[in-house]
């Protein structure tokens, strides 16, 4: 009760080898139709760099020590050094970011010490001086 051996059929179409295959051209999707060129993926989005939320001190010159909080609910953008104790307010816009506050500061130090040399009476120190 032997079994005969199945009998091996030659198989028709193409040959199936490694080696055999076309060379796939680049810039040609398989299944993309004749003459057609391939559609390219869409790139993804580069992360936006961050920018920082901690700067130098102008007053103790310490290096990342002046941190800037925004509390944009109240539309106020805070900043205090750790070393020094320094600290000052702006306003802020749904734009703005911790280093405009930076800058608004630098800015008013600088017109701060501008009329000091210009012998310009600063307004808040005459209110103080006035109510004392």
């Amino acid at each position: 009760t032997a079994r005969p051996s199945p009998v091996r059929r030659p198989r028709r179409g193409r040959p199936r080898g490694r080696g055999l295959r076309p060379r796939a051209r680049p810039g040609v999707r398989r299944g993309a139709g004749m003459g057609r060129r391939r559609s390219r993926a869409q790139a993804a989005p580069k992360p936006k760099p961050k920018l920082d939320t901690m700067f130098d001190c102008l007053f103790c010159q310490t290096g990342k020590a002046v941190e800037v909080k925004m509390v944009r609910l109240e539309q106020i953008g805070f900043l205090k050094c750790r070393v020094c104790g320094v600290s000052f307010q702006s306003r802020i816009s749904y734009l703005s970011e911790a280093v405009d506050v930076y800058s608004d500061w630098v800015d008013e130090t600088e017109e701060a010490n501008f009329r000091k040399d210009e012998g310009v009476p600063d307004v808040k120190a005459a209110m103080n001086a006035s109510k004392a």
